[in-house]
């Protein structure tokens, strides 16, 4: 047992001095936006390189009672490489120079709310996607295609929410399992048989409750993503999502059972009825006009087999409402919801990006390179 600990902290030192290595490689000409993910890094490697060599001067003792401690620390240092090797390094160590639209939005929105001011942050490639938890940075992830481009920049406001609910995770769990004590209420018989068809349909009723922990989080993600961008969001949600197929419309059954997110066609029948409660009736209509549109197209008609039906709408509503007051994300002004501020508010320049890209689709990509070309200038 000796032999094997000593082996496998002498690997994790040579891991450690090859990323300590790598990390040094990248200072002189690492982007501004990433030094505190840097500091961080360095400061995360540098302590499994301290535990792996305390370990091996535990393990020169040769003292028995102290063994068990000794392979707890190496299989804590081990989880921890190995956790930086998987998630936390590869947005430094892929880091270019076109990332910097997307990390001065997201530093901007960090720096925006007391919960998430100064959290290390970065970007990575991928699906639509974050990586939340307080206590280490934020990753967001964003496809290639759309990393120097304004259109999809409002889908970071999704992702944020993700971040506020884990900084509030406790209350809001609360607030979720009160949803779903309301939906298992409405959802109960008026008549229990006691039978085994009762059991089999009390099963499936404990099913739908359970989906809504995670669905009621992606609903309160997308109205942080509408309360902070506004237009700009339901535009890029519509534009990004509405062209991926039937499954975007409608689930089977056997399907739904294992979703982490609601049908898109619901979040996007929700977001509308959030922007008509809002008083914005025309951002409602830009996205039921257009899911209608394509699900009449393709001869879908909506089912979500009971796991949602519109007596949930208030309950589900009233639930989100009480979300953002516990996380309170920044809300967009009118005139950043014109267009008015771009010069002066990333809001308000994802706003003009979308009333330009309608307005003059063939001029739009010279008017967007001048854009990112000043909004980055002001870094």
């Amino acid at each position: 047992m000796w032999d094997v600990l000593r082996d496998n902290n002498l690997d994790l030192l040579r891991q450690v001095d090859r990323l300590q290595e790598d990390l040094e490689g990248i200072s002189s000409s690492l982007l501004t936006e990433l030094r505190a993910y840097y500091q961080w890094a360095v400061e995360a490697v540098g302590a499994c390189g301290l535990q792996a060599r305390q370990n091996l001067e535990d393990l020169e003792l040769r003292r028995d009672e102290i063994l068990p401690d000794i392979l707890s620390s190496s299989q804590v240092a081990t989880r921890e490489l190995a956790l930086l090797n998987q998630r936390l390094l590869s947005p430094l160590l892929r880091a270019r120079p076109s990332d910097r639209l997307c990390l001065k939005l997201l530093l901007w929105l960090h720096a925006g709310h007391p919960e998430t001011r100064g959290l290390p942050l970065g970007l990575t490639d991928g699906e639509f996607a974050a990586w939340p938890a307080p206590d280490l940075p934020t990753v967001y992830f964003m496809p290639p295609s759309a990393q120097r481009e304004l259109l999809y920049l409002p889908l970071f406001f999704h992702e944020f929410g993700h971040l506020l609910y884990a900084c509030h995770r406790d209350e809001m769990d609360d607030l979720v399992g009160d949803l779903q004590e309301e939906i298992r209420n409405m959802l109960a018989p008026r008549v229990r048989r006691g039978d085994e068809h009762e059991r089999f349909a009390e099963e499936g009723r404990r099913t739908i409750v359970e989906v809504w922990y995670e669905w009621t989080q992606e609903l309160f993600c997308d109205a942080v993503g509408y309360v902070i961008g506004g237009r700009a969001f339901v535009e890029a949600f519509s534009m990004y999502l509405r062209m991926r197929g039937s499954d975007e419309y409608r689930v089977p059954l056997d399907q739904l059972l294992q979703r982490h997110h609601p049908v898109t066609w619901l979040r996007a029948r929700l977001l509308a009825d959030r922007a008509c409660r809002m008083g914005y009736s025309a951002d409602g209509e830009v996205l039921t006009g257009a899911w209608d549109a394509i699900a009449e197209a393709m001869g879908v008609v909506e089912d979500y087999f009971g796991f949602y039906e519109p007596e949930f709408g208030p309950a589900v509503h009233g639930t989100i409402e009480d979300m953002l007051t516990e996380a309170s994300p920044r809300k967009c002004t009118s005139r950043e919801v014109g267009g008015s501020d771009e010069e002066f508010s990333p809001i308000g320049l994802v706003n003009e990006a979308w009333r330009r890209f309608r307005e003059d689709p063939q001029g739009y990509r010279a008017w967007e390179e001048r854009a990112v070309s000043r909004f980055l200038g002001g870094a």
